[in-house]
């Protein structure tokens, strides 16, 4: 056998094994394809059991408010929910938004109608707070905290009759 024979044959040999790696790769990139599709149907099967479970679950507490059996969680949601509620008006505030009494949407504070469900919108007139302070010098209504007039920077403290002795 010859130098170019030997080279051939090294070649050839070189082409099979190569061949072969590429299949091989091919084969394994196929398989991880497979696993990677079927691992995503399993996650997306989960979830819609999930999601099943968690609608069952609504309907059993809408269905039976008042269940003794289950008062704990009932509890454990009602609290949480008006923690959440809370939390979206302040979170609508923070926007200049107020959120919908009906679905808890955030709209624009003048809506007259809540652009998500639709439901007419009535927010109860905010009573003005009256200060209950007023500086002795001008006159000026102050908080009750206040230690000092905005207005006129005279003491708001309560004279005594050690501190006018002084």
């Amino acid at each position: 056998m010859g130098f170019m024979d030997k080279f051939k044959d090294f070649a050839d040999k070189a082409g099979d094994s190569v061949m072969k790696g590429v299949k091989s790769a091919s084969d394994g990139a196929k398989k991880l394809q497979e696993k990677t599709n079927l691992k995503r149907e399993i996650s997306t099967l989960e979830t819609g059991v999930k999601d099943a479970f968690i609608e069952i679950g609504k309907k059993f507490y809408e269905a039976n408010p008042d269940s003794e059996e289950y008062a704990e969680l009932y509890q454990i949601i009602n609290d949480n929910n008006a923690k959440i509620s809370g939390l979206k008006d302040q979170l609508a505030a923070l926007d200049d938004k107020a959120a919908c009494p009906s679905c808890g949407a955030s709209i624009a504070k003048d809506a007259k109608f809540c652009d998500k469900c639709g439901a007419k919108i009535e927010f109860p007139a905010e009573a003005e707070v009256q200060p209950t302070k007023f500086c002795s010098e001008c006159g000026e209504p102050i908080s009750e905290d206040s230690k000092f007039c905005e207005k006129c920077g005279a003491s708001t403290e309560e004279k005594t009759e050690n501190s006018e002795s002084l």
